[in-house]
């Protein structure tokens, strides 16, 4: 894993050349500053501009989180930007939000997960009902990481029973049904899709791993020429820059990076 600006010469200038590049990335931690109240996350001005600018020049630009899609779409408030929410599970459309067909069966394992959840809350803990997925936020409580150890077994067994998966990301548990489809999917069906050339994805969680992993093996494949970065942070798991091929110091430089890459794309087309 090397420093983005290393690869402006090599990798980087050849993605922005291809006609058919992609950038695909994740919200939170990554365009979006991490913040304690997960509704007044905002996607900062730099970076919207920046994706406006390669949404004029690709063939795709998108968003995946594990936000619900109609949510994650509103906030980065780029029009023409795909925006895929719940980790793979539903995109955003003008006609509404497209649901994976195989959620609905889930349903009510999440809701007996949510009674289960509700009564096992401590002080600072919130639940979100994002409709295929469920998250408990823990970032506000006094103690996050005692509280995470003291609550993982909790939160295990509730999924156990349901019958449902169970993800450890940045001060959150995430209740999952129990299907393959996660960010790593999401990011190959839009390379498929779009048909596209190359890509980037961009991400700072565990839960992207899976898509970081999926670029290199595309590229290892010969499939798609594409590339991860990993933005790192303070209490950035270890395993998003194993995963990954560049390195982004933060949410600030990632408004540097989609800059830069807004403006290489624009000159490989004129």
């Amino acid at each position: 894993m090397i420093p983005w600006r290393q690869a402006k010469p090599t990798i980087l200038t050849e993605l922005a050349a291809n006609v058919r590049f992609g950038l695909i990335t994740d919200v939170d931690g990554t365009i979006s500053p991490l913040v304690d109240v997960p509704d007044s996350a905002q996607v900062t001005q730099k970076s919207r501009s920046a994706l406006l600018a390669l949404q004029q020049e690709l063939p795709l630009v998108a968003v995946v989180s594990g936000r619900a899609a109609a949510d994650v779409y509103q906030r980065v408030g780029v029009p023409g930007v795909v925006a895929v929410g719940n980790h793979g599970l539903e995109r955003w459309s003008a006609a509404g939000v497209v649901e994976d067909a195989a959620v609905a069966r889930y349903r009510p394992a999440l809701e007996q997960a949510i009674a289960a959840i509700e009564v096992a809350l401590e002080p600072g803990m919130t639940l979100e009902d994002k409709g295929p997925t469920l998250t408990v936020h823990y970032r506000q409580a006094r103690e996050p990481e005692r509280t995470a150890e003291r609550m993982r077994p909790v939160m295990e067994l509730i999924a156990r029973e349901q019958g449902l998966l169970l993800y450890h990301g940045r001060m959150v548990f995430e209740f999952r049904p129990p299907l393959t489809t996660n960010k790593g999917t999401a990011f190959l069906d839009l390379v498929k899709e779009f048909e596209l050339g190359a890509a980037l994805y961009l991400g700072d969680d565990t839960t992207d791993v899976d898509a970081l992993l999926a670029a290199r093996q595309l590229r290892e494949d010969g499939r798609c020429h594409s590339f991860g970065v990993a933005v790192v942070g303070e209490g950035a798991p270890a395993s998003v820059g194993e995963a990954a091929d560049l390195l982004a110091e933060g949410v600030d430089d990632v408004e540097e990076l989609l800059t830069w890459l807004a403006k290489a794309a624009r000159a490989s087309r004129t």
